[in-house]
């Protein structure tokens, strides 16, 4: 037994690869949680919004109605133009995947060259791979090609 007054030892350093995949799994957390908060925020609002429409049509306020039935527009508007909901699902996917990682390097069950090959893949859906808001209903019909395949 060590004498009280002894230094806690340090663990060594962590696997540089580990920390680089909780660095990538915060970073996809983190805009996991805005996107989802945004998406709970707009669709709570957007009800709510609907609800104060109703009311106000029901105890005859159309200028209320109107302005009220503007903010519902505006509130599906933005939740069409930036896919938070959407957004918010691919961040977790990704995180999730990164989870996975962690947990094969962790235990050996891969090398870090492969972890390294994957995280890579991992960091260019996280870049490129993000789903984007559209303005019509035409991109669903007409996707336009991937370059990478």
């Amino acid at each position: 037994m060590s004498p009280p007054n002894d230094p806690v030892p340090t663990l060594p350093n962590p696997d540089p690869i580990l920390t680089e995949l909780r660095d990538f799994r915060a970073q996809c957390e983190a805009r996991y949680a805005f996107n989802n908060r945004w998406d709970v925020f707009l669709t709570v609002g957007g009800i709510a919004v609907g609800i104060g429409v109703v009311a106000a049509g029901v105890n005859e306020a159309s200028k209320l109605s109107t302005i009220l039935g503007a903010i519902v527009t505006a509130i599906l508007s933005a939740q069409r133009a930036f896919p938070f909901g959407q957004r918010a699902q691919f961040y977790r996917a990704l995180s999730g995947q990164t989870a996975n990682l962690q947990t094969d390097v962790t235990n050996n069950l891969t090398t870090v060259a492969v972890a390294a090959t994957t995280l890579k893949s991992l960091r260019l859906d996280f870049a490129q791979q993000l789903p984007r808001g559209s303005t019509s209903g035409t991109e669903s019909l007409n996707p336009a090609p991937n370059p990478h395949g």
